[in-house]
């Protein structure tokens, strides 16, 4: 199924829920919010939509939650849209928190996410008290430690809004990454007043296609 038939679906299921809000019109809007966030990241089209997906899926997910059924299907999807929102650490970190309270009602834990809070916790703790160089890295590539300050995720989508729309035209494909943060790069410091490395400065010996 596509992206837009996805849309449609979450498009019927909003409207369904303004009158009925049922385990399974919640469970089909949070798939749909799913579905179309990771097509978004997969085409590198639109992933400025995923952190509002992300929030819709959240308002599901508790609703769903509190009345106690499919809580597997809640953390699954909720897991699942955690892996779309890279740069949003503050809304991953609520998204993780609540996925351990669901896990805590199935009886369940994880070691891994409770070391995976514990980080982000240190490293939003760490770059809202300007202190950028006590940033972990939370994957093999290094990033730059602004994308855990809270002005960057607060422009973060407007910035891949204006960034998609200036490379509209340019094939996505080897080579697009360089063009992509090429562009980010300059719209976050002239409009954003933010000045961000990219991952092949960050990583100066590894080569991206």
């Amino acid at each position: 199924m596509g992206n837009a038939n996805f849309r449609d679906e979450l498009e019927l299921a909003r409207k369904a829920l303004s009158t009925e809000q049922t385990a399974e019109l919640l469970q089909q809007a949070m798939l749909c919010c799913v579905n179309i966030a990771e097509q978004n990241l997969s085409e590198q089209r639109c992933t400025w939509q995923n952190a509002a997906l992300a929030r819709e899926l959240f308002d599901y997910a508790k609703k769903l939650a509190l009345s106690g059924v499919e809580l597997s299907f809640v953390e699954q999807s909720v897991d699942d849209m955690i892996e779309t929102i890279s740069s949003h650490p503050r809304l991953t970190l609520e998204l993780m928190l609540f996925r351990r309270e669901v896990l805590q009602q199935l009886n369940h834990s994880s070691q891994e996410l409770d070391d995976d809070i514990a980080l982000y916790q240190s490293n939003i703790a760490a770059a809202d008290s300007g202190r950028l160089e006590d940033v972990k890295q939370t994957t093999m590539l290094k990033h730059d430690p602004v994308e855990w300050t809270a002005r960057w995720e607060e422009v973060i989508d407007e910035a891949d809004k204006v960034i998609e729309a200036r490379l509209v035209d340019y094939p996505r494909g080897m080579g697009f990454c360089h063009a992509y943060w090429q562009e980010k790069a300059k719209v976050l410091s002239k409009e954003f007043n933010i000045e961000w490395r990219s991952p092949a400065r960050m990583n100066p010996r590894v080569l991206f296609d």
